[in-house]
């Protein structure tokens, strides 16, 4: 590969990096605390690509290589291909059905439940709550969650895809709907982004394999998708 092929694809990955960064498409494929790294990682490609086309033009042009290996740089080129396509070309999100069950780290304790009459928890928190029993402070307790509709035969669930650190490792939380106001989730399509207000029946568990706990709805509320549906 010629020097000038190096230096360009390098350039062009840094600067794919830049803008999946900055437009947030970045969270498609890992986690929000990745940004950092992936900034760092941007600037490190742009900066070594930048320095080899500064240090080559001061040395009047690279190298020329042995005519045998010219053939070789229109298939390199090719690798530009996904690279573009990483800039213009986002994603949907994953399907609810291609992700595994949420495993459960159990907590020896949570801190209080936010203030408010029904606070607000995301769905993850809400399981892991579950898991651990009474400590968890969910028992009969109105709270407020968000999450996507996933229909499970007869059933309506609340679902959300959690990525522990990129799209490879995702994992899917949810909860049965019941209660007065679970017909109405049941009639929005399915993937329909939901606030949900209601409590959680005591004795329940959680293991993330088996079991999916149920929440007692008492109001739903259609809501858009959040920019980060992995959140």
């Amino acid at each position: 590969m010629r020097r000038e092929t190096e230096n360009t694809l390098l350039l062009i990955v840094g600067i794919a990096l830049v803008m999946v960064t900055i437009t947030g498409a970045y969270t498609r494929y890992v986690k929000p605390g990745m940004l950092p790294w992936l900034a760092i990682s941007a600037a490190v490609l742009i900066g070594l690509a930048l320095t080899a086309i500064t240090r080559d033009v001061r040395r009047g042009g690279a190298r020329h290589e042995h005519a045998g290996h010219h053939h070789r740089n229109g298939i390199v080129w090719l690798l530009v291909l996904p690279v573009i396509l990483l800039i213009f070309v986002v994603p949907p999100a994953l399907n609810a059905r291609a992700a595994a069950p949420a495993t459960v780290t159990v907590a020896r304790s949570f801190p209080p439940l936010p203030p408010g009459p029904a606070p607000t928890l995301s769905l993850p928190e809400v399981l892991m709550r579950v898991a651990v029993g009474k400590v968890g402070g969910l028992d009969g307790h109105p709270i407020t969650t968000t999450g996507f509709t996933l229909r499970d035969g007869d059933r309506i669930d609340l679902a959300k895809i959690v990525i522990i650190c990129c799209a490879a490792d995702a994992q899917l939380a949810r909860l049965h709907l019941s209660g007065p106001a679970a017909q109405a989730a049941a009639t929005v399509p399915e993937n329909t982004w939901l606030r949900v207000e209601g409590t959680v029946p005591a004795g329940q568990t959680y293991s993330g394999t088996g079991s999916i706990p149920t929440l007692e709805v008492s109001s739903v509320v259609r809501i858009d998708p959040p920019t980060n549906t992995y959140g």
